[in-house]
């Protein structure tokens, strides 16, 4: 039998705490922790497969708390999901810029918070069923560690992020409209067009180095073709 997978929710309101393992316990061992420092010792001492962090946590800045678990070697690769009562454009913005996988308002509706996790689930098991390693150009993808590196050199993406790299990689030279990036990388969960374009802009940012390019093809969507390609469509065009 498969081992459930073990959620951990870092929240300083016992019932958002409550709310969250009553929602999930159905297929999920839920884990609670109402601070950062207990929360960094579930992370230790239980590896979680997913975290849902509150943006506001009293006594610590979640996002130097999201910094740090994406820093830290051993829990780098775990899917952070914050989830917040805030959701003005400046704190989405801060979170995804640190590393964030996710962002969920809590007035959301139960069954999209549901949903949100059963697809950051799934792309870690997806992810594990791929060839151990893939590449492309001077970028390698190594599936089993979920890590990505440019000449050598590892590059910090989020889960979402190198999920979102390894579906360029594997349809490089085709256009990928956002409606089929949609599909395949957030597999249903409920988000606008304009969070690819969030994302995009932060993984070219994180792409320096990388001689391929994910360029935009206005009116259609996204395309990774090569560096010399995109030189050369440039020069025609001039």
């Amino acid at each position: 039998m498969t081992a459930r997978k073990k959620i951990l929710i870092i929240d300083d309101e016992p019932q958002v705490c409550d709310f969250v393992e009553e929602l999930l316990s159905f297929r999920f061992d839920v884990l609670k922790a109402e601070d950062a420092e207990s929360g960094l010792k579930s992370m230790t001492e239980h590896r979680p497969d997913l975290v849902i962090l509150d943006l506001r946590l009293r006594n610590h800045h979640s996002l130097d708390l999201c910094k740090e678990l994406r820093t830290n070697p051993m829990t780098k690769h775990v899917p952070v999901i914050f989830y917040s009562g805030s959701d003005s454009a400046e704190s989405i913005s801060d979170a995804f810029d640190l590393g964030a996988d996710d962002f969920i308002s809590k007035n959301a509706r139960p069954k999209e918070l549901v949903a949100r996790i059963l697809s950051k689930i799934r792309r870690i098991e997806e992810a594990t069923e791929q060839p151990d390693l893939l590449a492309c150009g001077n970028l390698s993808l190594d599936m089993r560690k979920l890590e990505a590196s440019v000449q050598g050199a590892t590059i910090q993406l989020s889960v979402l992020e190198f999920t979102l790299l390894r579906f360029f990689v594997v349809n490089k030279d085709r256009v990928m409209s956002r409606a089929k990036i949609l599909e395949e990388v957030w597999q249903g969960s409920h988000v606008s067009s304009r969070t690819i374009d969030t994302h995009m802009v932060y993984l070219r940012k994180k792409l320096e180095g990388f001689d391929h390019n994910l360029a935009t093809v206005y009116g259609a969507g996204y395309i990774l073709r090569s560096g010399a390609e995109q030189t050369a469509r440039r020069s025609n065009a001039s």
